[in-house]
């Protein structure tokens, strides 16, 4: 059992996926109010700008990654995001952090 134990283990620590860390976020509001076509509408946007550093580097060195969505998809994307992390405080995942922290 030790044996299936470090190799499990090694396995684990070999497929670690490094991420992007988060740093900060900016966002602004865009509004087109109207255009040659359309007269009279309102289009927003959202664009934000998202300073991610990433863990390999050895000075953190910060990446700027920019997302312009319109407000439904901004909307869809929070209400994953908020299923994600309820998800997270179930029991099975409270298990599975505290396993893989074991590991690492």
């Amino acid at each position: 059992k030790a044996v299936v134990s470090t190799q499990s283990t090694g396995i684990v620590r070999r497929s670690a996926v490094q991420s992007p860390e988060y740093r900060s976020m900016e966002w602004r509001l865009e509004c087109q109010l109207s255009s040659r076509s359309l007269h009279n509408t309102v289009t927003p946007n959202v664009l934000t700008r998202w300073r991610l550093s990433d863990p390999q580097s050895k000075n953190l060195e910060t990446k700027d990654t920019y997302l312009n969505c319109d407000v439904n998809t901004l909307q869809h994307i929070t209400e994953s995001l908020r299923a994600a992390q309820l998800e997270l405080d179930t029991f099975h995942a409270r298990k599975m952090c505290r396993n893989l922290a074991r590991i690492g």
